[in-house]
């Protein structure tokens, strides 16, 4: 398959299997740059956020990684700024059916406080959500 063909299968799944509070797709005519809207999901310290991420996928896809860019300023265990730089997503580690578990933690201290302190984790990520995220 091509990687039109991979991005535009990507596309019709996204379309027939659509997530609440996400969405994804091409901008513009450009089948290869991407526009992604997460909203914050209830009772989490993002409720409310609206979180943008560019992705763009390399004309060797899915043979490479897309480039995943983070817009809007969060705090997470996977997330480093401005990009998503999850150890799955660099060119090294990709191959063909990569998926990136939520356990999966590259940021360790974000993720040892959110597991040892949630309290202060949800309060940091509140502040960040509320003057990032929030119009």
């Amino acid at each position: 398959m091509t990687p039109k063909a991979w991005i535009m299968t990507h596309l019709r799944e996204l379309r027939r299997f659509s997530a609440s509070g996400f969405s994804a797709g091409p901008v513009a005519e450009d089948i290869y740059e991407w526009q992604a809207t997460l909203l914050g999901p209830p009772s989490s310290p993002y409720e409310g956020g609206i979180f943008l991420i560019s992705i763009r996928f390399p004309p060797e896809y899915p043979f490479r990684p897309p480039m995943v860019s983070w817009k809007t300023p969060i705090l997470h265990p996977n997330i480093d700024k401005p990009r998503v730089f999850h150890p799955l997503l660099v060119t090294a580690t990709w191959k063909v059916g990569t998926t990136v578990e939520e356990e999966d933690n590259y940021l360790v201290d974000v993720a040892r406080m959110c597991v040892l302190e949630p309290e202060r984790f949800k309060k940091e990520a509140r502040l960040m959500t509320d003057a990032h995220a929030i119009n």
